[in-house]
């Protein structure tokens, strides 16, 4: 996001919770500029990728000298990037926790060196943030439950493939699918296993869940990921294409799925917003301006028909790799 309030305006309205806190900076830097460690969980999910795409665009645009770690979903390597980032004194470190849990040790550690801490996508469980930056799971959930319901009719057998368990992110996920899916009295679930965010091991559950449910109607992924891992053990048995798959996220690979048609579509959370808007905070507080303590992005559906342009406002921000490649 070129600017926070610009980009919210062309795709996701952004509501910042009343309670705000003044910006905690060093105290060395003033106007633009300044140095920051962005310590995400992993690089080996193309959303994640998106994500410190847009936060190298966005580093740019504020002077922000950008160190970019990858914990590769380790709490240990995690924890141990964090207490590397707390020895070279960045001016702001932002984090994206493996767990809740190993989110609180690496707060608390930036916390104690007196260094302001940003996390996103996924909240600690405990410590002192500069401020905390996400999209609405609960809310998606919701949306995708009612899109798939409506696109089966509101009746048949449906699978629900979760995400990692004990990540907020996951609960919140699958908080928000069962309460749309309780206002359909002719939907049962008859399966609900975690994929725990990754493709191949949701193909082999959802390839088993298929021998038990040959007749599933519909599928609903906590991810992207595990959507496409569904859609191959669809694939597998002929009915790629037959049943509805519903993601979350908005990654590249979901898109081409979603133009090819074996994808129906995917709650988009465009991660190269997340990532402008994460570095773009922590610019305000490295500047000592004030913040949100929390900022909510919302995302949007995408199907077939809104395809082309939802691909067209990323453009608009910047984001030029995401869509490259479809018509």
């Amino acid at each position: 996001m070129r600017h926070l309030r610009t980009a919210a305006v062309v795709m996701a309205s952004v509501t910042a919770l009343s309670l705000t806190i003044a910006g905690c900076g060093r105290g060395e830097s003033s106007g633009q500029g300044g140095s920051a460690t962005l310590i995400v969980s992993t690089l080996n999910n193309p959303w994640f990728v998106s994500v410190v795409d847009g936060a190298k665009a966005q580093a740019q645009t504020d002077g922000i000298t950008l160190d970019v770690q990858n914990a590769n979903d380790s709490d240990k390597t995690a924890l141990d990037l964090m207490q590397t980032a707390v020895t070279k004194q960045p001016d702001a470190i932002m984090i994206n926790p493996v767990s809740d849990d190993s989110g609180t040790s690496m707060t608390q550690a930036g916390n104690q060196a007196d260094i302001p801490v940003l996390a996103f996508d996924r909240k600690p469980a405990d410590g002192t943030l500069a401020s905390y930056i996400g999209f609405s799971n609960v809310e998606s959930g919701q949306i995708a439950g009612k899109q798939l319901a409506d696109a089966i009719g509101g009746e048949g057998e449906v699978v629900e493939l979760m995400g990692t368990p004990g990540l907020a992110v996951s609960a919140e996920r699958s908080q928000g699918f069962g309460e749309a899916m309780a206002e359909y009295s002719g939907i049962e679930i008859v399966s609900q296993q975690s994929g725990d965010f990754d493709r191949g091991k949701s193909l082999n559950v959802m390839t088993n869940i298929l021998q038990a449910h040959p007749d599933v109607a519909g599928i609903f992924a906590a991810n992207d990921e595990m959507a496409l891992g569904a859609i191959a053990a669809l694939d597998a048995i002929g009915r790629a294409g037959e049943v509805p798959v519903i993601g979350i996220d908005g990654t590249a690979d979901a898109f081409k799925a979603i133009e090819a048609g074996t994808m129906y579509g995917t709650q988009a959370e465009p991660p190269f917003i997340l990532g402008q808007s994460v570095v773009e905070i922590a610019a305000k507080v490295i500047n000592g301006e004030e913040v949100d303590a929390e900022t909510q992005l919302h995302g949007e559906f995408v199907n077939s028909e809104t395809l082309s342009g939802f691909c067209t406002k990323l453009s608009e921000i910047g984001d030029v790799t995401t869509c490259e490649g479809l018509a």
